[in-house]
């Protein structure tokens, strides 16, 4: 018997006799409703949790395990609980570490106290490998109001109001009585401070002049703990002030672009924010990100895919195009091209309230854009509703005009351009003294801003200028074991000359493997098998050749199609080679491959094939 069963058999015997006693054989099921059980030789008998704790301790002092995690680690506190409550502090260790501990030593009353609640403190475990070395970190200290936090109410009309603007518009009216900051989504209601009566009650009139009672029901102040969601959304709101673009969860500052001449690139420099509670108290991580934008916009691009491919324009153009990111830089928002209606055009109509408009007058009439070629497509971007995983009439549609639209990201042209590349490094590779800086220059930013500081200040945070410093270990330098010899990885780790011309520890031979590929990618395929021939020998790896198929169609369902088919029960890796990188193919292999049909997988691009990745592409990647 192993794991909890192995635990639990070290003192069943005792337990058995004592604990349990039934005249049929089976044990009485106990509710835990009923408080008045009687405890006769017949019944269920409840031992005591001290008389359970001390006969549980007293059987583990006579056994020996090692040191470590989980079970083992618990069986170390059951023998040395009595050592615990009497630790010292080591000198070397900083008291930080011991901010929440209590100094049972010196209060005999908090030890006893401890010791009845049947509460568990884990030692503190310290490395003795490497030296000590003292680390800076991305932590900026968020300084709490005592007299404010997040109180949390519930909000009841009466009669019953369905329209969350409703109701949001009648609260508002009484916005003076409870405070101009509040966060309210129709039901529940978050406000920086504690109204004066539990229950709170207005009355507002309708449009019909009827009268409509609002009833506030304190009901608790929320923990910092559970107040993340709030703080982050509140830094959202802060970065809007001071005008920076929300990628996803990144913010970026559109003012202070960094432009690469060579391939018509500007570089956005921004930040990476969330705030949660720690050990130190409620900290703000902040770290340094960039946006690569095109100075291009899709319509050029458009008439030079037209130009170069002119039977092949529209099946290009959404090979191209779907999938990525674009910008709006009227307005400074993101979408993600879906589709491209080749049907369409600026002169086409759309509905609204006040009629039919086309999107030429719309641009004119709303934000005073001309729009120069009437005959260029329309990018099709679809907002899913929450929750609906399907294309539906329910989600929200965008037609975008690629005349107003920019790329953002990494093109599979832009990678190819080693030089280009190695421009763009040099402003996204930042080094740590850098990012200080920019964690600094955050700091100025939201100081020097009133409107900033007016949206913390109201729900009592404030900014600390105090940057957490850190005690970590340097290790030493590792060895890496090859077959036949050892090396060390050196001060950067990197041993990536070494791992390619010695035999590798373990040897796994490829007998049964699947490559998938477009009809245009068959060369790169060929210049793959054949680096892999040539890596394999200095591996000490045999390769048997591959089951190939070509595809005539580069879709999602022509690879799901081939894998479903073609995987067996001897397969050993599938390889997918693609001409581009998309997030929905990518998924739908992974989906197949991981739970469909177990089996390793690798997806690879046309131009990480091509030998034109010297520069690191996957670090810029990561970056954006």
């Amino acid at each position: 018997m192993s794991g909890r069963g192995n635990l639990l058999s070290l003192f069943t015997n005792k337990t058995d006799a004592s604990v349990f006693s039934s005249s049929s054989g089976e044990h009485a099921k106990d509710s835990g409703l009923d408080v008045d059980q009687s405890i006769s030789s017949g019944d269920y008998f409840r031992l005591a949790r001290e008389e359970i704790a001390n006969e549980v301790s007293v059987t583990f002092k006579n056994v020996n395990v090692s040191f470590g995690r989980g079970r083992a680690q618990l069986l170390e506190n059951f023998q040395t609980d009595e050592q615990q409550l009497g630790m010292e502090i080591p000198k070397d260790v900083p008291k930080a570490y011991f901010r929440n501990q209590l100094d049972f030593s010196q209060n005999s009353k908090d030890k006893d106290q401890i010791e009845k609640a049947n509460l568990y403190y884990p030692d503190l475990v310290h490395g003795c490998k490497g030296s000590v070395i003292n680390l800076a970190c991305n932590y900026v200290e968020l300084k709490s109001d005592p007299r404010k936090g997040v109180f949390l109410y519930e909000v009841r009309f009466f009669p019953t109001v369905d329209s969350i603007q409703l109701r949001v518009k009648y609260l508002n009216e009484h916005k003076e009585k409870i405070g101009g900051t509040k966060t309210f989504d129709g039901t529940t209601l978050y406000l920086p401070i504690l109204l004066k009566e539990k229950m709170t009650r207005f009355v507002c009139k309708t449009a019909n002049n009827s009268d409509i009672e609002i009833k506030i029901l304190f009901k608790k102040k929320e923990s910092l703990k559970n107040c993340s969601q709030l703080y982050n959304i509140l830094f959202d709101r802060v970065m809007k002030t001071l005008n920076y673009v929300r990628f996803d969860r990144k913010q970026y500052d559109p003012s202070r672009p960094k432009i690469i001449p060579l391939g018509k690139l500007e570089v956005w420099p921004g930040y990476v924010i969330a705030v949660e509670e720690y050990e130190g108290g409620l900290m703000l991580c902040c770290d340094v990100s960039h946006r690569l934008l095109c100075q291009r916009t899709v319509l050029d691009m458009l008439i030079e895919i037209y130009q170069h491919n002119k039977n092949l324009y529209q099946e290009v153009a959404k090979k191209s195009l779907i999938g990525s990111i674009v910008i709006t830089r009227y307005n400074n928002r993101t979408y993600r091209i879906d589709d491209i209606s080749f049907d369409q055009n600026p002169l086409s109509t759309f509905d609204t309230r006040n009629g039919s408009i086309s999107y030429l007058e719309y641009y004119q009439k709303h934000h005073y854009i001309n729009i120069k070629d009437n005959k260029q497509p329309l990018l099709l971007s679809v907002k899913k509703t929450r929750g609906n995983d399907s294309l539906q009439t329910d989600d929200i549609r965008f037609c975008l005009i690629p005349e107003l639209c920019y790329l953002t990201g990494l093109s599979d042209e832009i990678r190819a351009d080693q030089k280009l590349m190695r421009d763009i490094v040099t402003f996204t590779r930042v080094s740590p003294n850098q990012r200080m800086l920019a964690l600094n220059k955050f700091y100025e930013n939201v100081s020097e801003s009133e409107d900033a500081r007016k949206i913390l200040e109201n729900w009592g945070l404030s900014l600390f200028k105090k940057y957490n410093n850190l005690i970590g270990r340097q290790m030493d330098q590792e060895k890496i074991y090859f077959a036949s010899k050892s090396v060390s990885a050196g001060k950067n780790s990197n041993f990536s000359r070494d791992a390619m011309n010695n035999e590798m520890l373990q040897i796994v031979h490829l007998r049964s493997w699947i490559i998938i590929h477009f009809r245009n990618d068959l060369k790169v395929v060929k210049s793959l098998l054949d680096n892999m021939e040539r890596c394999c020998k200095s591996f000490g790896m045999s390769m048997i050749k591959p089951k190939i198929f070509s595809l005539d169609q580069d879709r999602l369902d022509a690879y799901v199609d081939t894998l479903r088919k073609n995987i067996g029960m001897d397969t050993q890796i599938v390889v997918c080679i693609c001409s581009n990188s998309r997030d929905d193919r990518y998924s739908a292999i992974k989906k197949i491959c991981c739970s469909e049909i177990p089996v390793p997988s690798q997806e690879l691009t046309h131009c990480t094939l091509s030998g034109l990745t010297e520069v690191d592409v996957a670090w810029i990647s990561e970056r954006e």
